[in-house]
């Protein structure tokens, strides 16, 4: 009889367990919401005019090995990487920034071929409708991938006006050791689909890519298929002034 408890706690422990990490990181979606900012950021690495220390949970992603989901490669601990993003808005621009800390840096990749390199993927869905995204072409106008590697360097991929909406990208990154901030600035213009009045949110997910010495390791915040918008959660809009 006790050895029947025994077992039935251990396998509701387990179950419990098993939730609780599928609920943070699993394809059931989450939610970052953006508080509004009063001014202009300027793009250069450094998060000071941030005020990071007024945002609370619910403005941030905290993304570790533990409530991350790994499709490729491997990360041992959150000294081999782990990463805060936050995001603000005003009337014209979307700000996305990070915190990584990593144990190495690869950097050697540029242009189309920055998804090689340490960078944050940002993951776009302007109607929040899900719809296709693929490597194969067919992939819905509304849906965008933006990368920033470490080197600040922006690229955008899986949407065929990706020339036209770079032009629209403006970002930075600052190394300090191995552990590095990224920065970017996305003008609303280059969302088109997008009206703040009326809609108020954005299909939204982040992924990263924690190279080490070419071996690409890979992390997301939601789903476990990066490119499927199906399985993002949302970046919402508030009312509500960053109280600076």
């Amino acid at each position: 009889m006790k050895r029947s408890i025994i077992i039935t706690t251990i396998f509701m422990v387990c179950l419990l367990l098993s939730f609780f990490q599928n609920s943070l990181a699993g394809p059931s979606g989450g939610v970052i919401i953006a508080p509004k900012f009063g001014g202009n950021i300027k793009i250069d690495g450094e998060l000071e005019e941030w005020k990071l220390q007024l945002f609370s949970d619910d403005n941030k992603i905290v993304l570790t090995k533990k409530n991350g989901f790994i499709n490729a490669g491997t990360i041992d601990n959150d000294g081999d990487f782990s990463a805060v993003v936050y995001a603000l808005y005003n009337d014209d621009n979307l700000y996305i920034s990070a915190e990584v800390k990593d144990d190495a840096i690869d950097k050697g990749n540029a242009g189309g071929n920055n998804w090689q390199n340490d960078c944050i993927e940002i993951w776009i869905d302007g109607t929040n409708d899900a719809g296709t995204m693929t490597d194969r072409g067919g992939n819905d106008p509304d849906n965008y991938q933006l990368n920033v590697d470490v080197n600040g360097e922006p690229w955008v991929y899986r949407n065929n006006d990706a020339q036209n909406i770079l032009k629209k990208i403006f970002s930075s990154a600052l190394v300090k050791g191995t552990n590095y901030t990224l920065e970017v600035n996305i003008l609303f213009s280059a969302i088109p689909e997008l009206d703040l009045k009326s809609k108020g949110s954005i299909g939204f997910s982040v992924s990263f890519v924690d190279s080490d010495k070419g071996v690409w390791n890979h992390i997301l915040w939601q789903g476990e298929v990066e490119h499927e918008p199906s399985q993002w959660g949302d970046l919402e809009f508030s009312s509500k002034a960053l109280a600076v």
